[in-house]
Order: structure tokens, then sequence, then C-alpha cells
């Protein structure tokens, strides 16, 4: 771990500030297995479904990777098509009871994104989640108006978080060595590295702490990021 004088000065260059949402500013994960379960069981109303349904654990596992492959490790033995629909309509009922006030709404949030954009930080969302789900979920935290883009996973254009990061850095004509990704997981690791950007790990969200080794700096609340920026 570097010495706290080492952060703030490397820190001191940045400018833009991408932010994982799920894990980082928000979990749902109490609802998770419920919303997974009846998803599945609603598609398979009418249908001969025998497998063992997912346990939260290994629903855990996957969450912080994009949808697709979420729903590909936890339901192998179906199709495309209806992993797809599966999966809209885990998206629909998870949006609904976020806008419905559910979900572990971590502590400072709203005051520290506030924070940040006025001192004239360009914030960024950084998801694998889909558009929907990222964009309720700052609403409801009412820290929408915050983010100067919402770029998501789209399959067509954007396929993963490295290539989310990658191209919001291109659109915006953004430099990496005034970029940081904020985040819990491998991925927002594996996007920071790839794109040549700093990461700072969120170790209050979900996942192992091997997943975060590299990270310039490691908080334990999103509110730790005051004494930095």
């Amino acid at each position: 771990m570097k010495n706290q004088e080492e952060i703030r000065n490397k820190l001191s260059k940045i400018k833009n500030i991408f932010f994982d949402v799920d894990g980082t500013l928000f979990s749902s994960e109490h609802m998770l297995e419920e919303v997974y379960h009846q998803s599945i069981l609603e598609f398979f109303k009418n249908k001969n479904y025998k497998k063992k349904l997912p346990t939260l654990e290994e629903i855990l596992q996957y969450v912080g990777l994009p949808v697709k492959e979420i729903f590909e490790n936890l339901l192998p033995d179906l199709d495309e098509s209806e992993r797809q629909e599966i999966s809209n309509n885990v998206l629909k009922i998870l949006v609904q009871r976020i806008e419905n006030g559910e979900g572990l709404h971590y502590d400072g949030v709203e005051e520290v994104i506030k924070y940040l954009y006025n001192k004239n930080y360009k914030i960024f969302a950084a998801s694998n989640g889909r558009k929907p789900y990222v964009e309720a979920i700052l609403k409801v935290n009412q820290i929408y108006d915050y983010f100067y883009d919402i770029p998501c996973i789209d399959n067509q254009t954007i396929f993963n978080k490295i290539e989310l990061v990658q191209k919001t850095i291109e659109k915006h004509h953004l430099k990496p060595e005034e970029c940081v990704i904020i985040g819990d997981r491998a991925s927002d690791r594996i996007a920071a590295e790839k794109n040549h950007i700093l990461f700072i790990a969120a170790d209050y969200g979900h996942g192992e702490q091997s997943e975060r080794n590299g990270a310039i700096l490691h908080i334990s609340s999103i509110k730790d990021l005051l004494k930095y920026f």
C-alpha cells in the first residue's frame, strides 16, 4: 500500500472518475436470489423444469460480469433465446423493486457524488448492468444528474467493461492519465489495466479481496474518497 502522500500526488492529476454501480454505489444482493428464482420459475411455469435453482452464492459469483455471461454460467442448459427471456424478466422485476425503494443504499453516495461534481470532476458510470437497471439506481439515489455520461453494454458495439471504458475515453477525448475507475470486482481492475488508468478498490462491495489486487487505493466506505479528492 502506498503512503497517503504518494496516493494524493497520483490522484491530483485525475479529472475523470468512472464509477462501477452495483457493489460500489448500491447493492441489490439481498433480493437477487428471490428475483432470479421468480423469473426462472415463471418461465418454466407450464414446462418440465427439474434443474436445481441457482443459489445466492452462485448468483453472486457472477455478479459484476456482463449480463449475458451471468446467464450463460447460471443456465448453461438453456439456449440463448430462453436465457434472454429470463434475463429480461429479471431486469424488469429488479427495476420495479429498486423504484419501490428496495436495495442497499451505501451511506454517503449522494454526498460524495455531489461533492465530486461540485469540484468539477467529470463523473461516468462504468457498469456491466443494462441501462434501465443502472439508470433506476442512479435516479433513486438522486445522483443521475451529476453524471456526465452513462454508457452501458449493448452487445452491439460494447460487449464488456474494457470496451465500455475505452469507447467512453475515445468519445469524450479523455486522457487515460487523468482517469480513474472505482469498483469492487475483477472486471473493474482489468478495465483499468487494459485502458491504462488508475483503479481504486471498493472493499465493501462484492467479490473476493484477490479481485482487487493492484489498486492504488482501497476504500472501506465511499466517504473515504473525500480524503483524496
